[in-house]
């Protein structure tokens, strides 16, 4: 992968003014440092002026190039597109007001860097939280052309409504209380979150942005999928710029779960290239329809070529000096920032 961390290429200005001169008056501050915010943010050279670069966001669990280095990233290069990889803290286990900072960060970057808009292109909590970015920052909305969204827990999970310190009989709160704190995005994750709602209330794809929503019958960590998908924006309200996509109902009976929508599965992959290449969401029949069903999973060269081992031994490297994450571990959900309690947030 041809990278270049933004940080080290930055113009001379861009550096000198800050993050917040970029942005649009009257929005939240960044509470995360400029400096910080750039060393997350990597990057090919801008060299394709009639693309969008493309940034891609992680899930969580993972980093940016551990999920991205070995598929889309070389991917998309091939295909001519400039391509932008953003890692946010701890593998995605801390607050998801916080990781939001970084994405947005990221798209003013960008977006200034290369003169164009920027296509997304997210996978779990980098399908959700990229989301609160574009609520509550103007700016960051106005760098997106397309967002594609890949198995996104858009209306929570009902894996996560379930608090454990909160099954507790009280005698027991301060013995084991403690004990049984979760990370703070699993609180997050769930249904009845103040974040979700949040994130919910009014319009829930704001901004001149082409949605594309894929999601999967066989997802077994964003649930419910039937008969109402979680995962689901502005259903049933005839957006002409939101394609909701069930990939089952595209190509019946295709074995795609939680993980491979966002790594190896080429119908999710060609429907994502498809949404970044022209106006508008996803088409399926323009992407390729029926024949995209027979397509096997994201073999890159690098995995059947010498290159393999030395790819191999570049993401470990980069993960062993990472180190372990955070866990942000609590008994309860974070409080929402200031700027999302205001009426009419």
């Amino acid at each position: 992968m041809k990278r270049l961390l933004i940080g080290l290429w930055a113009l001379p200005w861009l550096a000198a003014c800050g993050d917040d001169a970029l942005g649009t008056a009257g929005e939240p501050p960044l509470e995360t440092p400029v400096e910080v915010l750039d060393k997350a943010l990597a990057c090919t050279p801008f060299e394709h002026p009639d693309t969008p670069p493309v940034l891609l966001v992680h899930g969580t669990i993972t980093a940016g190039w551990e999920q991205y280095e070995w598929t889309y990233v070389p991917l998309l290069v091939e295909r001519g597109f400039d391509v932008c990889v953003v890692t946010y803290p701890d593998r995605g286990l801390g607050d998801m007001q916080i990781d939001a900072e970084y994405v947005v960060h990221a798209l003013r970057r960008i977006h200034a860097e290369s003169g164009r808009k920027v296509a997304m292109i997210g996978h779990s909590q980098g399908a959700l939280m990229p989301r609160w970015a574009l609520k509550y920052w103007p700016s960051a909305r106005n760098a997106v052309a397309d967002f594609v969204l890949q198995a996104g827990p858009n209306h929570g999970t009902a894996l996560a409504d379930v608090n454990p310190v909160a099954l507790l009989p009280l005698d027991l709160l301060p013995v084991v209380g403690d004990v049984l704190r979760l990370p703070a995005v699993l609180y997050q994750f769930a249904r009845g979150s103040n974040f979700i709602a949040s994130l919910n209330q009014g319009d829930e794809t704001p901004g001149a942005i082409d949605y594309t929503n894929l999601y999967t019958v066989f997802d077994e960590l964003v649930q419910p999928t039937v008969p109402t998908p979680t995962a689901a924006l502005d259903l049933d309200q005839d957006n002409p710029r939101v394609a909701n996509l069930l990939l089952q109902d595209l190509c019946p009976g295709r074995l795609v779960d939680h993980v491979t929508i966002g790594l190896t599965d080429r119908l999710s992959f060609e429907l994502a290239l498809d949404a970044i290449s022209h106006p508008g969401p996803a088409d399926f029949e323009r992407a390729g329809g029926a024949d995209l069903c027979g397509l096997l999973p994201i073999v890159p060269d690098q995995i059947v070529s010498p290159a393999a081992a030395t790819a191999l031994l570049s993401i470990l490297r980069q993960s062993a000096a990472a180190g372990l994450p955070g866990l942000h571990l609590r008994g309860e959900e974070p409080p929402l920032k200031p700027y999302a309690q205001q009426p009419g947030a």
